[in-house]
């Protein structure tokens, strides 16, 4: 550019031009690192009830009364990110706990009483249409394949719009499906020959709905609460969803004998429309699309700098680089867009977890369906000493589930690592029912089976904060598609096991098999969990 005469009008134009250029690219350029400093740390994200909540100890930003840039800088708000982090975790334990762990768990407790009234409705149902061992693993194995169906699509439809309006769904889908189950074994269809087709059918709507459910209570989770605290969350969410089996088997006996089979489907089905209700009015609809940060637009636009300044435009143009990074710095992309099945399915961390859910839902269907069958068949009780029996067992894993979120945070807050606790817990959640499973199939006892059953899944529940908590630790924005994605294994491991023990107790007449079995499985995954488990996180 030619210099202008000393003294010149258009000289003092272009001093005075370049003065701005001094002050303005070091201002913008001081913003621009604030931000670049505080976004690579994940400082923090803000919850559906707009509480910031924060994940790693940041860099001392820039003080906020030492920055004179007029842009629109961010770096007043970074401290109070930080520094309100005990803040946010106290809000947390009042509001979070009461707006999402709460419903959640309430979803999830109806979600397993439609699931668990099969495994006492079968004994009369399958009296009154004859059905043998091997239909009767084959109809309640019904469920699993609507199950499985849907945990990949809830897990992505979980992520991209949010847990709050697929739970709603969720529990919209099964409570019908419930209510409709008896048409499916209505006079005409028995006439027809087609109860078995049908029966199966409609326990798969069921399965439809509730496959839904557990990859949305992930998102909720994995998107509203802060990694210290998700353990407890977690731990509160199976606690309503344990206690499903505990109040289906409670109220099953007294609406059979009351209603009839058909009545129980009517009345659990019916108890969907006060929660739906519930659900909507309570927990909060997300402030912006799920993994989508909304950049802030700078207070001075670019455009309008060059259209004020007297420069020419090559010298801004120069300049325009090291002044606009904040825009970029801010704006996040959909994380759907980023990673998929197959890069997930590329971490040996994901298939640590898909392995572990695959033995996981094998012994916990085994048990969710056949267990009042085993006190029946190999204890000799009646239906209703069968339901209360199976009570205690679900009791303790009720219970369990709590304890083991609580003492997971507990021994991270204590110094222990994300990976040690996840692999320590799931260790000795899989070798203690391993070991009792062992010895329940040496013993004839009520007394021993009970306290068995009761220790095999008591013990299992330690896995909340083993495998299940691990899928926020590697992959927190993609918690409910990696979900989704390992309870499709677990529930084709439920297919399998549910109908493999109709036929190898039609053929040996004995349960014993299946726990031998049971066991070596539990002894397995227990190695190849941790040889390739991390607390780490593996996808950003």
């Amino acid at each position: 550019m030619p210099l202008a005469s000393r003294g010149s009008v258009a000289c003092r134009l272009q001093r005075a031009a370049l003065k701005d250029i001094r002050l303005l690219v070091p201002q913008r350029t001081a913003a621009s690192q604030q931000i670049r400093r505080s976004r690579p740390q994940r400082l923090s994200f803000r919850t559906a009830y707009g509480a910031t909540r924060c994940f790693t100890r940041a860099k001392p930003p820039l003080k906020a009364n030492k920055c004179r840039c007029n842009i629109g800088c961010h770096a007043a708000s970074v401290p109070a990110a930080s520094s309100g982090s005990s803040a946010a975790a106290e809000e947390f334990s009042a509001l979070a706990f009461f707006k999402i762990v709460g419903p959640t768990a309430l979803a999830l407790l109806l979600c397993n009483m439609d699931r668990i009234c099969m495994s006492v409705a079968i004994l009369p149902m399958a009296k009154e249409f004859g059905w043998p061992a091997s239909v009767q693993g084959l109809v309640q194995s019904g469920f699993l394949w609507g199950y499985m169906a849907t945990q990949m699509i809830g897990g992505s439809l979980a992520d991209k719009y949010g847990g709050r309006l697929v739970m709603a769904y969720s529990i919209f889908w099964f409570s019908l499906a419930s209510v409709l189950m008896p048409a499916a074994l209505s006079s005409p269809v028995a006439a027809a020959g087609w109860t078995l087709p049908a029966v199966m059918l409609a326990r798969g709507m069921v399965g439809l709905g509730e496959g839904v459910a557990l990859p949305a209570m992930n998102n909720l989770v994995a998107n509203n609460v802060p990694p210290a605290r998700r353990s407890t969350a977690l731990g509160g969410c199976f606690t309503g969803f344990h206690t499903g089996n505990l109040v289906g088997l409670f109220l099953s006996p007294l609406l059979l004998a009351k209603l009839g089979w058909r009545g129980l489907f009517f009345v659990f089905g019916a108890l969907g429309l006060p929660l739906l209700a519930a659900w909507l009015a309570i927990v909060p609809k997300p402030p912006q699309p799920v993994g989508v940060q909304k950049a802030e637009p700078p207070a001075v636009e670019p455009q309008t700098k060059l259209a004020m300044s007297p420069v020419p435009g090559e010298v801004l143009e120069k300049a325009a680089p090291a002044q606009l990074p904040a825009t970029q710095a801010t704006s996040d992309p959909s994380p759907a867009a980023k990673v998929g099945t197959l890069k997930l399915l590329s971490s040996k961390a994901t298939w640590a977890i898909i392995v572990v859910n695959f033995v996981n839902h094998w012994g916990y269907f085994i048990y969710l369906n056949w267990m009042p069958s085993y006190f029946v068949r190999a204890l000799g009780v009646d239906l209703r000493a069968s339901s209360i029996l199976s009570f205690l067992p679900w009791t303790v894993m009720a219970v369990g589930s709590t304890s083991a979120g609580l003492l997971a945070d507990k021994l991270i807050k204590q110094g222990w690592s994300v990976t040690r606790v996840r692999k320590t817990l799931q260790t000795v959640a899989f070798l203690g029912p391993a070991l009792a499973l062992i010895i329940l199939a040496r013993s004839k006892d009520p007394r021993i089976a009970v306290a068995c059953m009761t220790c095999a899944l008591g013990i299992t529940s330690l896995g909340q904060a083993g495998f299940v908590a691990n899928m926020s630790d590697i992959a927190p924005r993609y918690a409910g598609r990696l979900f989704g994605l390992a309870n499709t294994f677990g529930s084709f491991a439920g297919i399998l096991g549910v109908s493999a023990v109709g036929f190898v107790v039609e053929k040996t007449g004995s349960f014993d098999p299946v726990f031998k079995l049971t066991a070596v499985m539990y002894i397995a995954a227990t190695v190849v969990w941790n040889l390739m488990c991390t607390g780490e996180r593996v996808f950003e």
